[in-house]
């Protein structure tokens, strides 16, 4: 239980980051990795971000089926998650379109 505590968290935990500080590590990206438009990157780290919420959501139920979370505990990690993640999906989509457009 405690492992897949760990991966839940260090998932949403990560996509977290990125969704919010992604303009912050695009730009340190470029400076320091390659040197090409810091809206590629930010680009990439949105869909890694939405890729890692969505990855957080199947292993959580994939935790649940297995019996390794409790019943209990099964819908405030989904209302958590779901919290978390369209929030801060909006808000990574919203910072990828004006950089965009």
């Amino acid at each position: 239980m405690v492992k897949s505590n760990i991966l839940i968290f260090s998932c949403l935990t990560l996509a977290t980051i990125f969704g919010i500080f992604g303009q912050d590590v695009a730009y340190f990206m470029n400076e320091n990795i390659a040197s090409i438009a810091p809206i590629y990157y930010l680009t990439i780290l949105t869909a890694t971000s939405v890729f890692l919420y969505l990855v957080t959501i199947v292993l959580t139920y994939i935790a649940s089926k297995k019996k390794i979370l409790d019943k209990n505990k099964l819908g405030v990690y989904f209302l958590i998650i779901g919290f978390i993640s369209i929030l801060t999906s909006l808000w990574s989509l919203f910072v990828l379109a004006m950089w965009w457009s």
